[in-house]
């Protein structure tokens, strides 16, 4: 049996944007381009029975599509970033470009026999480029190159990672004609739109309105298209946390979750002004289980009929479920994740990650699902998957955590050992392939990981991460690894080191500030001092977030008390840094303060970091990095722990 090597990762066929037609399904296959350094893109064609699978369109650039009915419309954005080409695939298969887009165009959704509604995003320095004459938006086009050196902020949020700086930008709405495909814009320049339901002649959304500081409470609006009029239907005065709207059966729905951003979100009905309980919930409605073998833009709900179908995570298991308008069924759930889903017809489909197998199209039949692509199957043909070995451990409540066991195990034999920290911290680890657990594993350790207190996926009070960094998460996490040296008598106590990213960086960051029973760390895109990172990470926070802006004496005092940094003279433990030169969820000076403080504490220490990359380094960074990556996490625990 062959191991899990290294560059397995580049042959990994990621999965994404599945849409239904009345051809089959289309999804989206992403590979890397090791010549390129970059990832290739193909578009695949399914039949419903999967009899047949053909690629349709082979990308070297990166598109993006919307299914309206059987209007296949495909995306490019241009090197300018200003403009979108826009092409039609039709059901022959060919391709027919619409024309050249003067908008950077997100999600089109079908509205009535004239117009789509779509979501585009705009500049406040120039917010009405979309309608200006080629000329001008050349001089505009220009004006941006001459100025590329400089970076001027008016506004809050002013970067966001993946994005870069996006000071002034809006996500705005705009009809498209469905002959010309000329825009008209129906909200004020200043609204950025997060959420959008389309009933008959109207379009409601969620936005936040904003000239200079945007705060985290959007309100709820109608454009009323007959009368050609913007409504606000609810103020929202700091009663809820918008996340969704969405129409069933002839009523509006509000996902929302109350006071805390931790929350699981509740579903409210909208009527005569009011927003009325429906549905009181725990759950995110999201796939929360991660995996480093994922990659581009996939759903967590589609409508179909009468009902919607969400997605959410319950337990570190995906389930997909069925809202009627009053309550929810479970339809479907295994071993593994659910990535995406969609109908053709009646029949559902899926694409998912089942049995520690990696991505595939699956065809949902009652409770069981039926695999209809083989498209990775011979990547892990022959090789040694460790089984998650699951476990749990009490401390307040149940925690559960897994263990894998090296290649070659033998029950008399001592090993090292890496213990795995989630991020997040509102995400989960589940019983899914994850190629860098994996690649330890054929290298000879065992590796352990768990979902400690502030993971999603077992309630709001368990999720609860407000002033708990580093308290009741840490304690899961020592009494886990007690725990697991106890199961695996094999695991060697003086050969463990401890690694995580983004949380899990912070986690790892505390560990080595509060303990030496480790032998070594690698700390990833983390967070060393939380005071500082209020100011400089690309969430938006508001005067209600976690007790308030910093800068009176209690909230300084617990964003410093939890801070890693503020203990820097206690750490021993041999530590690498791996972090991104734009991350900017935990942005770079994170990782160089305790580097620092580590140098000036005479441990031995080593920095890594990735020029470009962002926060999403280990899923969806150039190939080259990702396996630079994990050969300096590779190679610190080999040196430390071999």
């Amino acid at each position: 049996m062959k191991k899990v090597e290294l560059d397995l990762i580049t042959k990994v066929r990621f999965l994404s944007k599945l849409e239904g037609t009345s051809s089959g399904l289309l999804f989206l296959e992403t590979v890397a381009d090791m010549e390129n350094n970059d990832y290739r893109q193909k578009l695949h064609l399914l039949s419903a029975d999967g009899s047949s699978d053909r690629t349709v369109l082979d990308y070297r650039k990166r598109i993006s599509i919307d299914v309206l009915k059987d209007v296949v419309f495909l995306k490019e954005s241009e090197a300018d970033g200003l403009k979108t080409k826009v092409s039609v695939l039709g059901t022959d298969e060919s391709v027919t470009e619409k024309g050249i887009l003067p908008l950077s165009l997100g999600r089109i959704s079908d509205f009535n026999d004239r117009y789509y509604v779509a979501e585009a995003t705009i500049n406040m320095q120039c917010p009405d480029y979309f309608s200006l004459s080629e000329e001008k938006r050349d001089a505009y086009a220009q004006s941006l190159r001459d100025n590329e050196d400089y970076i001027v902020l008016d506004e809050y949020p002013f970067f966001y990672n993946g994005a870069g700086f996006i000071n002034g930008n809006r996500n705005n709405l705009f009809l498209l004609d469905k002959e010309t495909l000329e825009p008209r814009r129906i909200v004020p320049a200043t609204m950025d739109v997060e959420s959008v339901a389309v009933d008959g002649s109207r379009v409601y959304f969620l936005g936040n309105d904003f000239d200079s500081f945007k705060g985290i409470y959007s309100d709820l609006y109608c454009y009323d298209a007959e009368e050609d009029r913007l409504t606000q239907l609810y103020k929202n005065d700091r009663e809820y946390y918008f996340k969704r709207i969405f129409f069933l059966r002839n009523r509006l729905f509000v996902m929302a979750s109350v006071e805390a951003l931790i929350d699981g979100s509740n579903i409210y009905e909208f009527k005569d002004g009011t927003l009325d309980i429906v549905k009181r919930s725990e759950w995110m409605f999201h796939n929360s289980v991660g995996s480093d073998c994922k990659y581009g833009a996939t759903k967590s709900s589609v409508k179909h009929g009468d009902d919607m179908y969400f997605l959410t995570t319950e337990k570190a298991r995906t389930l997909l479920v069925k809202f009627d308008g009053t309550d929810f069924e479970c339809v479907c759930t295994f071993r593994g994740c659910i990535d995406d889903l969609t109908f053709v017809g009646d029949d559902l489909f899926i694409i998912g990650m089942k049995d520690m197998k990696l991505q595939e199209v699956y065809r949902v039949e009652g409770e069981d699902v039926v695999q209809l692509t083989t498209l990775n199957e011979a990547i892990l043909e022959d090789r040694y998957v460790a089984d998650p070995e699951r476990f749990t451990i009490f401390n307040v409540d149940e925690v559960e955590g897994w263990a894998l066991k090296p290649y070659g195990f033998d029950p008399d034999k001592k090993y090292p050992c890496i213990l795995d920290i989630h991020g997040g911290p509102k995400s989960a680890y589940g019983e899914v392939f994850f190629h860098e657990m994996q690649l330890w594993a054929s290298e000879g350790y065992f590796v352990i990981f768990c979902n400690p207190h502030c993971s999603d996926s077992y309630g709001d009070a368990f999720a609860d991460y407000v002033d708990h960094y580093g308290a009741t998460d840490y304690d899961d996490i020592m009494k886990f690894v007690d725990k697991a040296l106890e199961l695996y008598p094999q695991i060697d106590p003086e050969r463990v080191g401890v690694t995580g990213g983004s949380y899990g960086g912070y986690m790892t960051n505390w560990i080595i500030v509060h303990t030496d029973r480790f032998k070594c760390a690698a700390s990833q895109r983390s967070i060393s001092n939380r005071y500082a990172d209020f100011f400089y990470s690309d969430y938006a926070f508001d005067t209600t977030y976690e007790n308030g802006i910093p800068l009176d004496d209690k909230a300084m005092k617990l964003f410093w008390d939890r801070s890693p940094i503020k203990f820097w003279d206690k750490a021993k433990t041999p530590t690498l840094f791996i972090h991104s030169t734009n991350d900017y969820r935990c942005p770079f000076p994170e990782a160089l303060q305790l580097y620092t403080a580590l140098k000036i504490n005479g441990v031995e220490t080593r920095l890594c970091g990735f020029k470009g990359e962002n926060h999403e380094l280990s899923r969806s960074g150039k190939p080259a990095h990702r396996l630079r990556r994990l050969q300096e996490i590779t190679a610190w625990m080999d040196k430390h722990l071999k």
